[in-house]
């Protein structure tokens, strides 16, 4: 079993999306998995800029940018993995940027004049198999708390595999990120944190032993490091407590900072 993550965050190696990356490879590693983290941050990806070139008969299915910069070494990768991660942050409400960019140039591997239809029903044009159709992990990552926060990433990565015939075998949430204070020399005694680390560790050896994410695992990698009572919400829309809320939250997030 061969793993891919592809790391999206601008931060590379020295952020939390690297370290829960890490996490994932513990335990993939101790199943046998072969496993491989590239940071997109490190690399040169340029944007397809729709010059076409990939349609005419002399270029077809070549970018421009092929010898140009490193997404063809990243597909290649993608080929020969089993099982792909794709790790983002939360940028504005989306995908960090990097990934996009790598995603929208599969437009010149594709042979967009062949339409076909998708297993799910969808009309769509050809993909490349061996890079677009690979079993996948979303893993989101964000500071906010707010379920809203990482949903527009999520929707995409649910199309993306409707129309990619891509089956997704987990989907892991990070949210409140900047609560773990992961790069903190001291041990963290919090038991929400311990659990979350745990679950990463058995996510990565479910992957590598069964290829996919339980339910379960899923369940627990995901808990909530705050959890509000449901009339909590209400109060706050209401503006009862906000106040108080707001300060103890920045109380929390800046004791963070000051030992990162």
């Amino acid at each position: 079993m061969k793993i891919l993550a592809i790391n999206s965050s601008y931060r590379g190696s020295k952020g939390f999306t690297k370290f829960l990356i890490d996490k994932l490879f513990q335990g993939a590693r101790e199943k046998g998995a072969d496993c491989e983290a590239i940071n997109l941050s490190e690399f040169r990806i340029n944007h397809c800029i729709d010059c076409q070139a990939c349609r005419r008969p002399e270029h077809f299915l070549k970018c421009v940018f092929h010898d140009k910069d490193d997404v063809a070494m990243v597909y290649n990768k993608m080929k020969e993995a089993d099982i792909i991660i794709f790790a983002t942050p939360v940028y504005t409400f989306a995908m960090s940027s990097l990934l996009k960019m790598l995603l929208e140039r599969y437009y010149g591997s594709a042979k967009v004049e062949e339409f076909r239809l998708t297993k799910s029903g969808l009309f769509f044009h050809h993909v490349d198999d061996d890079i677009c159709k690979k079993s996948f992990v979303p893993l989101v990552v964000c500071d906010n708390l707010e379920d809203e926060t990482p949903k527009n990433t999520l929707s995409y990565f649910k199309i993306y595999s409707k129309f990619m015939d891509a089956e997704i075998v987990g989907t892991l949430v990070r949210k409140s990120a900047g609560m773990f204070g992961f790069n903190q020399a001291e041990k963290n005694s919090s038991p929400v944190i311990s659990r979350v680390y745990d679950s990463y560790i058995q996510a990565g050896k479910e992957l590598a032993s069964l290829g996919r994410i339980s339910r379960s695992t899923e369940k627990k990698a995901n808990e909530p490091m705050i959890k509000l009572p449901f009339f909590v919400k209400t109060m706050l829309k209401l503006g009862i407590g906000r106040e108080k809320v707001i300060a103890a939250h920045n109380r929390i997030m800046q004791s963070v900072v000051n030992r990162v």
